[in-house]
């Protein structure tokens, strides 16, 4: 199947976005032991065509892309991929009543007392700080998923951050804006004490910055593990189990509980691969995105304790 499918389609993978680029900016990762080229994310040319690249990955027989919509899954069905349910994605849409509903407002209106959020632009500078503040945020000193959803402050993204007082960033959310008229939330950072109603500060101006410039959706990107459907495939349902028993150090549960209380619409979220998506793959990925070494110190601080 030629990724042209890709360049084809007004859909493109969670992370992926498009800019005025000439050539694509390709975020790939070699799987050791399945031998798949897992194309984590990209910065794409907006104009909607990048033959060099999708020619040089029709080469390829074993290609994984993860965070596909539903649409974009059933087109690489249709042309020979193995699709797997992996998550639900929600999406707030912006000329709706979600960043306004009470339970929002309360809780920006509490942390606005404590200084204000700002759109922050791109500098050599801002990149430093947003990584400081990964490590100071909660969970900064655990092992840190990779390839997974994007991390680095980039031209291409965009960065809200919740500002106090004093000038220290307490919270940050990096975005990216593939269209006009959508934007996907990558990565969400909160300083373990930072004031009540942070992060729905940054997300109910980010909204409304966004809505002013004619962004329809903002999508707080996937809710890995939870499913629409109850009904799964052997393989949803390992992948599914999997996930689950890294509780313990990845709040799965409470990433959820959080995106669902901005009302957003759900839908659901697929691992392609081609031709097939075997279980080496899927260990693979495991290990590969820092899944592994996250479980692993869950398990060595039950133990030491």
């Amino acid at each position: 199947m030629p990724l042209s499918l890709l360049s084809e389609s007004d859909e493109l993978p969670l992370s992926w976005t498009r800019t005025a680029l000439a050539t694509p900016r390709v975020q790939r990762v070699r799987l050791p032991l399945s031998g798949f080229t897992w194309l984590a994310y990209a910065t794409v040319p907006a104009n909607g065509h990048f033959s060099a690249f999708h020619h040089e990955h029709d080469q390829h027989a074993r290609l994984l892309l993860r965070g596909c919509p539903a649409g974009l899954a059933q087109r690489l069905a249709r042309a020979g991929w193995e699709t797997v349910r992996v998550g639900i994605e929600g999406v707030i849409d912006l000329t709706g009543e979600s960043l306004h509903r009470r339970t929002v407002r309360k809780m920006a209106r509490a942390a606005a007392r404590f200084g204000s959020v700002h759109e922050i632009p791109w500098s050599p500078t801002a990149v430093a700080r947003l990584r400081w503040l990964a490590c100071e945020a909660r969970h900064g000193q655990r092992p840190q998923l990779r390839y997974l959803f994007r991390t680095t402050f980039e031209p291409e993204t965009r960065l809200f951050v919740f500002i106090d007082r004093d000038g220290d960033w307490q919270g940050a959310v990096l975005l990216t804006q593939p269209s006009p008229t959508a934007a996907v939330t990558e990565l969400m950072l909160r300083r373990p004490h930072a004031p009540a109603g942070v992060m729905e500060a940054i997300f109910a101006t980010a909204g409304h910055q966004l809505r002013s410039e004619g962004c329809q959706t903002l999508s707080l990107n996937e809710a890995p593990f939870r499913h629409l459907e109850p009904h799964l495939r052997p393989l949803e349902w390992l992948i599914t189990l999997a996930g689950r028993q890294m509780a313990a150090v990845y709040d799965a549960d409470g990433l959820y509980r959080f995106k669902a209380k901005f009302a957003p619409y759900w839908r659901p979220v697929y691992l392609c691969a081609r031709p097939r998506l075997p279980l080496l793959a899927l260990v693979d990925l495991f290990t590969v995105s820092g899944c592994l070494e996250l479980a692993a110190s869950g398990f060595n601080r039950r133990q030491a304790a």
